[in-house]
């Protein structure tokens, strides 16, 4: 029943408006390319009628008393449940705004009980993995790293540095803790005639308190909208600062996937897992790469090689899929 042919199967996969980048990366992205009858619902709108048909239920880090209930009732209906999870919802700091909320025992619980639901856990980390074991024993996990999608993303020319250095960070307010770590580097950059420095994702009025001379622009709603800007940016070196926590220990590594993409390098601290890739320069102090960096003492177009023949041989999104592809054919 719910099946067209032979191994294929008839799978839905819980979206999330607000976060598209993840969705592409961890589900949407990636099932897309299977060769499976696809259905899309959101989290918010979805019915059990919805659900009827579909083999399969895939649902990306879920919390939530909605969630809760939305996963309870495909299980009451006999549905196989994936769950693949992407962020520790557990270690959020308070600096983060989703503390408040995940921060309560009440809704770290919801994200308990859901791993009862799963048939199977996929993790984008292996810390994650290694920090939730605890919550499912008896339930099957594997790590799938995220992976590069060369049909959507194809490797743009590497940009050559002709008159100033460009420098790029993204990201949201979940992540001003981490880039107050290197705050006096970025402002110096602002003022440096040398170089170029820009910041997606923040807020313009914080952006004025903070950065006041660096360059800013807010989140692109549309994905598709986000990659067009990181492509065309010509940066040379993408800036990722992370304070070493149990949260940012779990990150995965898009930011690096796109800095490649796009032809740059990406310049991240030490310790993290996930950054410990070709393609990243890794520091311990910041100021040392800063100034090897404005020195020009990388070779950068060699750097991008190396990273994106990585992309290809292990992170290619055909490859990793074929762990995808055992698990839908072993669900029990």
């Amino acid at each position: 029943m719910g099946r067209n042919k032979p191994n294929t199967m008839k799978i839905a996969i819980f979206t999330n408006i607000n976060s598209p980048a993840t969705d592409f990366y961890r589900t949407v992205g990636c099932y897309a390319y299977m060769g499976h009858d696809i259905r899309y619902l959101a989290i918010e709108s979805a019915k059990w009628y919805d659900l009827m048909d579909v083999d399969v239920v895939v649902a990306k880090s879920p919390n939530g008393m909605a969630y809760f209930e939305m996963l309870r009732e495909c299980k009451r209906m006999g549905k196989k449940i994936i769950i693949d999870h992407d962020d520790n919802l557990h270690e959020t700091t308070r600096t983060n705004p989703a503390h408040v909320g995940l921060s309560h025992e009440a809704m770290r619980k919801t994200v308990e009980d859901c791993f009862g639901f799963a048939n199977h856990i996929i993790y984008s980390t292996d810390a994650l993995q290694k920090y939730y074991m605890f919550y499912h024993e008896g339930i099957a996990s594997t790590v799938i790293n995220n992976g590069w999608n060369p049909i959507i993303q194809p490797f743009m020319p590497v940009p050559k540095i002709e008159d100033k250095i460009r420098f790029i960070w993204r990201g949201s307010m979940h992540h001003l803790d981490d880039i107050g770590s290197i705050a006096s580097y970025i402002n110096e950059l602002a003022e440096d005639e040398s170089c170029d420095v820009a910041m997606l994702g923040i807020q313009d009025f914080i952006m004025a308190h903070l950065f006041p001379k660096v360059k800013t622009k807010e989140w692109n709603s549309s994905l598709f909208g986000y990659f067009e800007t990181l492509n065309n940016s010509q940066c040379h070196y993408g800036l990722f600062p992370l304070l070493k926590n149990d949260f940012n220990f779990a990150k995965s590594n898009i930011f690096a996937i796109e800095m490649l993409v796009a032809g740059g390098v990406t310049i991240a601290p030490k310790g993290i897992p996930e950054y410990n890739i070709p393609g990243v320069i890794k520091y311990e102090n910041f100021g040392d790469v800063l100034s090897a960096v404005k020195n020009k003492d990388f070779d950068r177009e060699a750097i991008v090689k190396e990273g994106r023949e990585y992309l290809n041989d292990v992170l290619r999104v055909d490859k990793t899929n074929k762990k995808r592809e055992l698990i839908l054919n072993n669900l029990n």
